[in-house]
């Protein structure tokens, strides 16, 4: 395997997540490539999917082209059209030109053994599907972009709950700690560990994607509450918003709980996988409590972000809590049980 080529990959990896660049690089060498190039490859459909300058037909001719790589056993074919079909789509961001890189990603994706290949070409294929499904062109957003709670749930499944799957079948294979049987109970909870963390982003992002002409918000929720995506920002209905993104809370944390549950079935003396999968579960239950206590802030312009100070604290916590499960799910349920009751009055 070509070390220049596992070094871009490594070096971009911060380039284009700020939240998993750091974690992916506490996982054991045996783990560390994979999952680097497993993420940049999903990137790369994001940001087909995301992009501003492509229409709905050319998103979905290049995902469709860039599923096909993972499917054919002659890929070079493949992979040549879609650097042709992606030219109209700028180089301006490190995202953009990832994409561009999409032959150097692969070299160390084909470097890998068959299994691991097979693992992770899986989950991209079934994210890449769901984004062609819902691809939008921001030359015509459809504001009525999910019409329903089901179809959000859809919508994080494809964009996250493969990611849970896909970490899931990497660290079975890595781990001969975790056996059959705790991977059998991993997968059961794999969806929401990856669907907890997509809907903290969600809620979060929710009116800066609004501002830019982008809803996760489903039609069925706003009509729920006396609501458009138009008056969401309108003062005389701040209560109703309130009660809209406390229900969002709820349900993120539903599949929060649930990822807890996921991280301690990971065999306590596979560490670095564990310190893994818990410090985007505590800082994203940080992130909730903040939004919570002033939910309205949400409407405002600035970004909802947890102070570094409070970052630091819970990768402190997380290495003296890790090795026991009671310190753990206490942490977090110290945290939880913090938020508004009427937030998570619903959550069992």
């Amino acid at each position: 395997m070509d070390k220049l080529k596992i070094e871009y990959c490594l070096q971009t990896l911060p380039k284009v997540s700020r939240t998993f660049a750091p974690t992916i690089r506490m996982l054991p060498k045996g783990l560390n490539i994979p999952v680097t190039v497993a993420y940049l490859l999903c990137r790369i459909a994001d940001t087909v999917e995301d992009s501003a300058e492509l229409t709905v037909a050319q998103k979905e001719k290049l995902l469709q082209i860039f599923i096909s790589i993972f499917k054919s056993e002659n890929p070079q074919e493949s992979v040549n059209l879609f650097l042709d079909k992606i030219q109209p789509m700028p180089r301006k961001t490190a995202d953009e030109e990832l994409a561009y890189n999409l032959t150097t990603v692969l070299e160390v994706f084909w470097g890998f053994s068959r299994i691991m290949r097979k693992h992770i070409a899986f989950w991209v294929i079934e994210m890449s599907q769901g984004m062609r499904k819902y691809a939008q062109s921001s030359h015509k957003r459809r504001f009525t972009f999910l019409k329903s709670m089901k179809e959000l749930d859809e919508y994080t499944y494809y964009v996250a709950g493969t990611v849970g799957y896909l970490l899931t079948e990497l660290f079975s294979f890595y781990s001969k700690k975790i056996t059959p049987a705790i991977k059998e109970k991993l997968e059961k909870l794999a969806e929401s560990f990856g669907k907890g963390l997509q809907m903290v982003n969600i809620i979060r992002d929710m009116t800066m994607d609004l501002r830019r002409g982008q809803s996760y918000i489903p039609d069925e929720l706003l009509s729920k509450y006396r609501l458009s995506r138009n008056t969401i920002f309108e003062k005389e209905n701040a209560d109703r918003v309130e009660e809209l993104f406390n229900e969002l809370i709820r349900n993120a944390v539903k599949h929060l709980d649930l990822a807890l549950d996921y991280i301690l079935l990971i065999p306590k003396n596979e560490t670095r996988i564990r310190l893994f999968c818990m410090l985007p579960l505590f800082w994203a239950l940080r992130t909730l409590q903040k939004i919570q206590a002033n939910t309205l802030a949400l409407l405002g312009s600035e970004k909802v972000k947890i102070p570094r100070s409070l970052i630091r604290k819970e990768f402190y916590l997380a290495l003296i809590n890790m090795n026991s499960n009671w310190l753990m799910r206490r942490h977090y349920l110290n945290i939880r049980d913090s938020f508004n009751p009427v937030a998570l009055s619903s959550v069992s």
